[in-house]
């Protein structure tokens, strides 16, 4: 069992990182037919949030919540600022200087620029911070209305994986980083077919009912413009639920440990 374990770690990084290098170099193409290359390669702003996200939690987050909060906090700034002056650079560049293909990606670091420093925050947090998502998907309808053009809407990916990194990692799959917390397996399996079917459903709508004012059209503009962010929380989430068995204790096995031993016997009998 360690040895697939192993195996499925390293396929999975290695699968990505090999998947993300040949859409920024353009050679998928060259692969794979141009059509299915070609919508595979418009979430490339997912893949490298799920290489750098996964690592970070996997590899970096525990030994820097091991350490002092100096340590941990002078790490985690650091790459948070490293993202940061990615972005501006990304945001800033000409466009003839840098292909689109990784222009892109501006998305996707400025998400990480805070999503970093919060997943580093020691668990459990208090509930109070679920407030971020009315607060966020307020920003964002604010934003879709008032200016459809607005960094807002640029940045609407962004903005989805803030919103989506809220709910995972401290409401439904709170045990990824809290391995004492409480998750319910129905409801993780619903939230996972929800985040893998969005990108599938507002695609099979069409670009047609995006087209055009209205409160619809616009929700559906703004779905598809954050595929991303629901490819990158699913593939995320169930890699540490799956792979890595990250699921805290289910809702089962804490009423289990809370039934004494003799009731329990007595219930069998």
């Amino acid at each position: 069992m360690g040895r697939l374990h192993n195996v499925l770690v390293t396929a999975f990084y290695a699968g990505f990182a090999l998947l993300l290098g040949l859409i920024l170099t353009d050679t998928l193409r060259d692969i794979i037919p141009k059509g299915i290359a070609v919508r595979i390669g418009y979430n490339s702003e997912a893949y490298l949030f799920i290489l750098v996200l996964a690592a970070w939690i996997q590899y970096v987050r525990p030994a820097l919540v091991a350490g002092s909060d100096r340590r941990r906090w002078g790490w985690t700034l650091a790459a948070a600022a490293l993202c940061a002056m990615v972005s501006i650079w990304l945001i800033t560049v000409d466009p003839n200087e840098v292909p689109y293909r990784i222009k892109t990606l501006n998305e996707t670091t400025v998400a990480l620029t805070l999503i970093l420093p919060y997943v580093t925050l020691r668990r459990p947090l208090p509930r109070a911070v679920l407030a971020a998502v009315p607060v966020l998907v307020a920003m964002t309808v604010w934003g879709v209305v008032t200016s459809p053009d607005g960094l807002i809407v640029d940045l609407a990916e962004s903005f989805g994986f803030w919103i989506l990194a809220v709910l995972a990692f401290d409401l439904i799959d709170r045990g990824i980083l809290d391995p004492g917390s409480t998750t319910n397996a129905r409801v993780r399996w619903v939230w996972y077919a929800v985040l893998a079917a969005e990108p599938i459903v507002v695609s099979a709508v069409g670009t047609e009912a995006r087209a055009g004012g209205g409160i619809v059209a616009e929700t559906l503009f703004w779905l598809g413009r954050v595929h991303e962010s629901f490819i990158g929380i699913v593939v995320v989430s169930v890699y540490f639920a799956v792979i890595h068995g990250r699921t805290g204790r289910t809702e089962n096995s804490r009423t289990s440990a809370s039934v004494p031993s003799g009731a329990a016997a007595g219930r069998a009998l």
